[in-house]
Formats: structure tokens, sequence, C-alpha cells
């Protein structure tokens, strides 16, 4: 297993990475989009992270990286977190305000887990770009669903 989507809402998503040597990109078009919204315009998608737990076996390190770099540069780096030292952040706005590193432009979220087994869930919030198509609570009954405003 390396990715899987836990939860997809309107708003938030999160999603789990794991594994061994994984490298995994986080699309902001078609990852964090449920069937009941559509794209706003090209390149308008900003999504911050609002919480990262994280977990696995010692000398595993969990990379995660923004900003359209490549994998492998150093470049675009949001954390670098150490696996056997279990642990979580709330970027929630209590303590700490959502990260937003690289979330304009529609930069993916790219998590790279190297050196041992580990895990890592990420929290995350979608701010702008995504256009929801049912809107029972204007149009009642009368929504078309296929339609953004309709």
């Amino acid at each position: 297993m390396a990715k899987t989507i836990l939860k997809k809402t309107h708003q938030e998503a999160i999603v789990k990475i794991a594994g061994t040597g994984v490298t995994e990109v986080i699309s902001l078009t078609t990852d964090l989009l449920p069937a009941t919204q559509v794209l706003g315009a090209t390149g308008s998608q900003t999504v911050t992270i609002t919480g990262v737990t994280w977990t696995g076996n010692t000398d595993g390190i969990i990379t995660i990286r923004r900003g359209g770099i490549g994998i492998m540069g150093a470049t675009g780096i949001v954390m670098t977190l150490q696996a056997n030292a279990a642990g979580q952040l709330d970027f929630s706005g209590q303590a700490m305000i959502p990260d937003t590193s690289g979330s304009t432009s529609s930069s993916d979220i790219e998590v790279a887990i190297t050196g041992a087994q580990a895990e890592c869930w990420l929290k995350l919030r979608k701010v702008r770009g995504y256009t929801t198509t049912v809107e029972p609570e204007q149009f009642g009954s009368h929504d078309n669903p296929t339609v953004a405003g309709s």
C-alpha cells in the first residue's frame, strides 16, 4: 500500500501514505476531487496542510515537498519527519496556522518515505478552486447536480 484517500469532502481530505522506499504525489486536480465537485479555473486549486500524523520504524524518514519541484530536489521541502519519533502536528488554527508552503499555483503534494517502513496521514483543507455541483440549500429539488450553479 502506498497512497490511500481516506476521506474526500467538499472542504477537506485525509490522505495516508505508507510503505518503504515509496514516492507518491497527491494530485490536487484528481485525488482531492469528489464526484460532487468540478475544478475551477486551471491553476487555481489552493490546498493547505492543516495536520499531519506520522509513525514508523527506526530510520524511516518522511519528506513532504511542494512547488512542482522533483522529489529528489532539495527545494520545496515543507517538512521532514523522523518516523520512529511518532508525532502529530495540528495546523488548524488553534496554536498554529495552516501550512501554506507551495499552496498557490496548484502545486501537488509530494511525499517520499525512505530508509524504513513508515506511515503518514495528511489532513488537507481545500481553500479555493473547487466548485460544488450539488446546491440543494439554494435550489432545493430543482438542483441539477451535473451543472455548477444550476
